[in-house]
């Protein structure tokens, strides 16, 4: 907080000199003398007694001008905007021109509580002084344009309807930072509670969790007594399968800086202990505030490091590796190109890892901290970021949101809302600020025969141009998975687990408009096992062709490892088509294409010896005919172990 107005006091007591000779605005001894018993208590940070002086010096001298500049200073530091202004305008009324920032402190006063004409026109008058100091004049222009851009939000506002979680999820603590996993099943949330008495701490933060059952929150619970401590964690941003937390957390033995980000993998039930996420994410200086990917493979964070572009910058780094004692390595943190001269918090990266939320207050906005978006471009850039409109932000501080994977709700809290103090709400996105639908994939990896879990890889990768969209792996302890499925691309979808055939599936979800109903998939591996078979659900053709389409490389690469692997197998690659045309043009059509797989195999070093190709035709279905998805899933290539 500034104490500009307390500089020019030091000065005017400075020229009380030791002849006594009075500097002061007034004559009244006794007043003076209430006066610099404040300057004193002040220098001990004693606001109350400060004013207590002050409101008898000024009882004793009503036009003590001096006196009602320190006293607005000292309402400054406390918070109480409305008595600030007050005196502010005491001041005023005495002496418009004795102190030339009272204008510009005033203005800054009706800001912070939204009284944006008033500001304007105090900002005004503070501009129309010839000798002000060029920071103070920066930065009324700033908060004009606040002013400016104020108004018209208020204006013209987006639909903002919140609605309050509940008695099960928030409390007569504060509740904030909500976390959700894709599918809106689980919420992770921090409490902020009364301390225990033996370890004398007044107030500690822990992690509570709530899940979502026929669109009612049930009764919140504290996460894990691994991960709750006596000591503070906050601040916390989960998978979109909610296996992975990553969490802030201070002042810890094995920590880097004041503050640290940390994280916690869950298996089953059970989450473990917490690491240090270590270098080069945390460092000597402040981390926090992390936002992880829907996927794991990226991690959004607030840093004050000095290479920053501001005060409080965000920075993005990518998973390297998980390595060999199970700790990922990331890339060295770079900085967000949306970052400003002052503070940038709370990022949430949406869950198709091209739409991102945070809070600034370096931008044009309401005036204090504003929610802003903005998206990835085709070049991989940043766009402009854009305010989130009024009443979503406010004149008060508007720090943490996340948006569900849908894109069609968010969450946040607020203690500017009906509630038990600072409570969780959550409301549906104006449609002009959605991102872009993400559907999501989840289900279980079992075992084809007994149906027990299987601990397996699995990956979302765009066919057309073969990037690795996601990355995760089943759950250990229970075999789930869930994946989320962004617009806009035509996926291959793969599962792989040590001493079983992979399994591949294909979605197609080109339109980036249309939003995808989420789906159920259990996947079922087969052993490894003579007379096994599986449907190669990504080797594709031309039309009424044998000709293999550019996008098959990725599924015939993985057949192609896995006879690599296991260089004794023989198999036989079987072409199926549809009821459509004759028997003879199906039987030669899936002949010609098994044949084509066959050859591709051969070229990239395969034994022909090792390979047999023959088409069924349609004499295979294993969808009936009479729909077009029908038709399509029984124009398929398989493979089948002949001998191993």
């Amino acid at each position: 907080m500034y104490r500009h107005t307390f500089i020019l006091i030091l000065c005017l007591l400075i020229g009380f000199t030791s002849n006594g000779q009075n500097k002061y605005s007034i004559k009244s001894k006794k007043a003076i003398s209430l006066y610099e018993s404040a300057a004193q208590t002040y220098r001990q940070m004693d606001n109350k007694e400060t004013l207590k002086h002050l409101d008898e010096a000024i009882k004793k001298s009503p036009k003590f001008i001096e006196a009602w500049l320190f006293k607005a200073d000292v309402l400054h530091e406390i918070g109480n905007a409305e008595k600030e202004i007050e005196a502010y305008q005491k001041a005023i009324e005495i002496n418009p021109d004795f102190f030339s920032n009272v204008h510009f402190n005033l203005g800054n006063a009706y800001l912070k509580i939204g009284k944006y004409e008033k500001a304007q026109v105090k900002y005004e008058d503070f501009l129309a002084i010839q000798k002000i100091s060029s920071r103070n004049k920066a930065l009324a222009k700033s908060n004009l344009k606040n002013c400016q851009f104020a108004l018209e939000a208020i204006s013209n506002p987006v639909d903002f309807n919140p609605e309050n979680l509940g008695e099960n999820v928030n409390s007569d603590f504060d509740e904030y930072w909500p976390s959700l996993t894709a599918d809106e099943a689980l919420l992770v949330f921090t409490r902020l509670l009364k301390g225990e008495k033996e370890v004398k701490i007044k107030r500690q933060e822990d992690f509570y969790y709530s899940y979502q059952q026929d669109s009612v929150w049930m009764p919140s619970k504290p996460l894990s007594p691994i991960i709750n401590t006596t000591k503070n964690e906050g601040a916390q941003s989960i998978t979109a399968d909610g296996k992975y937390m990553y969490f802030t957390a201070c002042s810890r033995p094995d920590g880097y800086g004041r503050c640290d980000i940390y994280y916690s993998v869950k298996e089953g039930a059970e989450w473990s202990a917490p690491i240090n996420l270590g270098k080069p994410i945390n460092s000597n200086d402040w981390e926090a505030q992390p936002s992880i990917s829907a996927d794991g493979q990226e991690l959004y964070f607030v840093s004050n490091r000095k290479s920053g572009k501001g005060k409080m910058d965000i920075w993005h780094s990518k998973l390297i590796e998980i390595q060999a004692d199970g700790n990922p390595r990331w890339t060295q943190p770079q900085n967000l190109s949306i970052n400003s001269a002052n503070n940038e918090m709370s990022p949430f990266i949406h869950a198709g890892n091209q739409y991102l939320v945070f809070s600034s207050d370096g931008r044009i906005g309401m005036g204090a901290y504003d929610l802003f978006k903005t998206e990835l471009d085709e070049n991989k850039k940043w766009s402009e970021p854009v305010n989130l409109g009024y009443p979503i932000n406010t004149y008060h501080d508007e720090i943490g949101l996340v948006v569900t994977a849908k894109g069609d709700k968010a969450y946040f809290s607020s203690d500017r809302l009906e509630g038990k103090g600072k409570d969780i709400f959550s409301f549906d996105m104006p449609i002009e600020i959605q991102p872009p639908s993400v559907s999501w994939l989840k289900g279980r990896v079992l075992d084809a025969k007994t149906k027990k879990p299987i601990y397996s890889s699995l990956m979302l990768i765009d066919l057309q141009n073969k990037d690795t969209i996601s990355q995760i792996k089943s759950d250990r302890k229970n075999g789930n998975y869930l994946v989320c499925l962004p617009a806009g691309r035509d996926y291959l979808f793969s599962a792989k687990a040590d001493d079983y055939l992979f399994y591949s599936d294909h979605f197609e979800m080109l339109d980036q408009k249309k939003k995808t109903d989420p789906q159920i998939l259990d996947i079922n591996l087969s052993r490894i096992e003579k007379g096994r078979e599986i449907v190669l659900r990504n080797v594709f053709f031309e039309l009424d062709s044998w000709e293999i389409l550019a996008k098959s490389e990725i599924e015939l690469e993985y057949l192609l490892d896995l006879l690599l692997k296991n260089k004794v197998w023989k198999i036989e690659i079987g072409g199926h088509t549809d009821n459509s045309g004759s028997e003879d043009h199906n039987i030669s059509l899936s002949n010609r294409r098994a044949k084509a797989v066959c050859d591709y195999l051969i070229a990239s070093g395969i034994d022909k010896d090792r390979l047999q190709f023959k088409g069924y035709g349609a004499s295979q279905p294993i969808a009936k005919n009479d729909t077009e998805k029908g038709r399509s899933v029984n124009r398929r290539t398989e493979f089948k172990i002949l001998e191993k």
